[in-house]
């Protein structure tokens, strides 16, 4: 299947999947920033400066990410409800919550992921402020007592969640008609 002219590959977990952290970045893949807990701030990323607690999206089923590999090779990733729970399994199983880090470049101590939940309306988990988002997005809280990441939060630098990891993809089928690309656009 292809998206704005591009592949997608579906992104899998296996025994061979090395799932590093996850990374505090400016620019999340998954276009959605964190939410901040203070109501002086009128974004989307609130700030409780007292609790030094951000909350967010981490991934998003069906969501198209963009990605180009060091060979210039543009296609779009994407992960499934199932894959989504099993990372975030995978994520606590391999005791992961202490190991933040910042851009997908360097680990930083003083970031702890504290809270984690796949969002699920039926049975009531699901953040007021995300309320568009679907069922099978997985949303953590991480405590930053790390000063310098603070700092980098609150002048919004850092606004969102990034997964920093190696899996297998596998390539969904390619779209044969004008009719299944507006059914699949239609359903993303």
């Amino acid at each position: 299947m292809t998206y704005k002219g591009l592949p997608i590959f579906v992104v899998d977990l296996d025994d061979k999947t090395i799932f590093n952290n996850i990374s505090f970045v400016d620019f999340p893949a998954i276009e959605c920033d964190f939410i901040q807990l203070a109501k002086e701030v009128e974004i989307q990323f609130k700030v409780n400066e007292e609790k030094r607690i951000v909350s967010g999206p981490v991934l998003i089923p069906e969501k198209p990410i963009y990605r180009r590999d060091e060979n210039g090779r543009e296609y779009y990733i994407k992960f499934d409800e199932k894959s989504i729970l099993k990372f975030a399994e995978k994520f606590f199983h391999d005791h992961r919550q202490n190991e933040g880090n910042v851009q997908h470049e360097f680990s930083v101590c003083g970031i702890t992921f504290f809270e984690s939940y796949i969002v699920n309306k039926e049975r009531g988990i699901a953040p007021v402020e995300f309320e568009e988002l679907p069922d099978g997005t997985w949303f953590v809280s991480a405590k930053v007592d790390n000063d310098d990441v603070w700092a980098l939060i609150k002048e919004g630098v850092i606004r969102g969640f990034s997964v920093d990891l190696m899996a297998p993809m596998r390539q969904e089928k390619e779209i044969d008609s004008l009719d299944e690309l507006v059914d699949y656009l239609n359903n993303i």
